[in-house]
């Protein structure tokens, strides 16, 4: 039970080490890739700030350009802005859009019709309905390039009945700076943002003519904005959005890249990173949100195989204590068992020595006391013993008390206690005796045995036995008491035997 006992808390003792072991790995592996996502979260914002400062410079170029060009209100192809297309691909098209009063609808009509064609007006931006009247003023789209023919459907389609374009519209005209839209449906079906600022192409002396006249406006794809190469490690998921958009936006899709892709297991045992940067300024407000959901996948193979060696170590140092610590008990129990048995037993016989059959007999008497029985005490005392000792010789000698203490046991019950209090003197402890009858039985019965022939060596021995027995608590209630009663009986039985020896002589 006690080896069972140390071996439990060893394999308990083995399981919180190697917990401890695994956390501590873990916790250095999860340093690790926080460490990671901060430099992931680094290097992306400043790619992104880096790709959002190029589209608005390309933005500035082509609104100086149109400034300058006298051309910028025609449909006629420039090299210069062919170039753009071709360098920054991520842009999806280039735009022209003006400012119409809605006194000058009729001027713009006819201009739209000579540069275009008589199918050409003014329409809603997604529909070919025309704009509900009311308006003051009108954004038609005058240009796009590539002029491709998604580009030219768009050509008279009024910005304003777009609910970004139009947002982003009265904010360049409140703040007068590069502003860009809400998430939206691009024309060529793509899900993107619109980038615009206004073209200083004249200015009224009057103060109405203040606003600007004409605009110009990029669309961006949104999945340009994230570097073509860009792989996410398992877990880590990326969103990009506007300031003003909500996680998931009506018209298009989040910007999203990677899945959380964890268990329920690993979200309760691994903290889970997020940081959030706003990029652009004023200007591009875009958010940018970061999150990794840490699980096992973070613990590598080297950190696996090190938390294997050190269970492994642990293992077998504690099984290695247990076991030495066990059979350290093992030998210490025989070793007391040992030093009991020779401090109470014959080490010729292997019996009981006087010691343990005087505890015996104790704790017999206290058992009697307390249920009523009695308990008898038979004395044997070995006849003709010594002329063997001095005929055959010890070896021999001890030899026959070796198959006397044997024959003895054969006799007596399992429960009875033999002991060897001398050379050759025997007692027997015999208890919850009924009657004289039991006692006597044995004693005749032991008698039979003892007296029976002993082959040793070469050697046929004969030896008799007188036998005295004292009941308990007739014949005494003290030890001492019990044996001198029976030694005196034994006594006269030996004198008796004697006498009919000497008769029959």
């Amino acid at each position: 039970m006690q080896a069972r006992l140390v071996y439990v808390v060893c394999i308990a003792l083995w399981l919180m080490l190697s917990a401890l072991a695994a956390l501590s790995i873990a916790s250095r592996s999860l340093l690790g890739a926080e460490q990671q996502f901060n430099n992931q979260m680094q290097q992306l914002t400043e790619q992104l700030k880096q790709r959002l400062l190029t589209n608005e410079t390309v933005l500035d170029s082509y609104a100086t350009f149109s400034a300058l060009d006298h051309r910028s209100e025609t449909r006629q192809k420039h090299p210069f802005v062919l170039q753009l297309l071709r360098r920054y691909p991520q842009i999806s098209a280039l735009a022209h859009i003006e400012r119409i009063p809605a006194v000058q609808l009729a001027d713009f009509k006819q201009k739209l019709q000579h540069e275009y064609g008589k199918g050409y007006r003014l329409r809603g931006f997604s529909s070919d309905a025309t704009p509900p009247a009311g308006q003051d003023e009108y954004f038609p789209l005058m240009f796009a390039e590539p002029q491709s023919q998604t580009n030219l459907q768009l050509i008279g389609r009024d910005a304003w009945q777009q609910p970004q374009l139009r947002d982003a519209l009265q904010e360049s005209l409140n703040s007068g700076r590069t502003t860009l839209s809400r998430q939206l449906t691009l024309p060529q079906g793509e899900t993107g943002y619109a980038l615009l600022r206004d073209i200083d192409t004249q200015q009224s002396p009057r103060m109405l003519d203040l606003q600007p006249k004409h605009f110009a406006m990029l669309f961006i794809r949104a999945d340009s904005l994230l570097p073509a190469d860009l792989s996410l490690p398992t877990g880590m998921e990326l969103s990009i959005r506007h300031r003003d958009d909500p996680p998931q936006p009506p018209d298009g899709h989040a910007l999203r890249l990677g899945s959380a892709g964890s268990s329920q297991l690993e979200q309760l045992l691994f903290p889970r990173l997020e940081a959030t940067q706003m990029l652009g300024g004023g200007n591009q407000p875009l958010r940018l949100t970061l999150r990794w959901q840490q699980g096992w996948a973070q613990i590598g193979l080297f950190e696996w195989s090190v938390w294997l060696l050190l269970s492994l170590l642990l293992a077998a140092g504690l099984a290695l204590a247990s076991y030495s610590f066990v059979r350290s008990s093992n030998l210490r129990r025989q070793r007391e068992s040992q030093l009991f048995h020779l401090a109470n037993h014959d080490r010729l016989t292997g019996l009981a020595n006087r010691n343990l059959f005087y505890d015996r007999l104790q704790h017999a008497i206290s058992r009697v006391d307390r249920n009523g029985k009695r308990l008898a005490l038979l004395f044997l005392d070995l006849d003709r013993f010594k002329p063997v000792n001095d005929t055959f010789g010890h070896v021999v000698g001890d030899r026959i008390l070796q198959l006397i203490a044997a024959r003895i046991q054969d006799v007596v019950r399992d429960e009875d206690t033999v002991a060897r209090i001398g050379g050759d003197e025997f007692v027997i402890l015999m208890e919850d005796v009924e009657s004289n009858r039991e006692a006597d039985k044995v004693t005749t019965r032991l008698k039979q045995s003892i007296q029976l022939p002993y082959q040793v060596e070469q050697h046929r021995v004969l030896v008799g036995v007188s036998i005295g027995t004292a009941y308990y608590p007739e014949d005494g209630l003290l030890i001492d008491e019990l044996l001198a009663v029976a030694d005196r009986k034994m006594y006269g039985n030996k004198q008796s035997l004697s006498r009919e020896s000497e008769t029959i002589e």
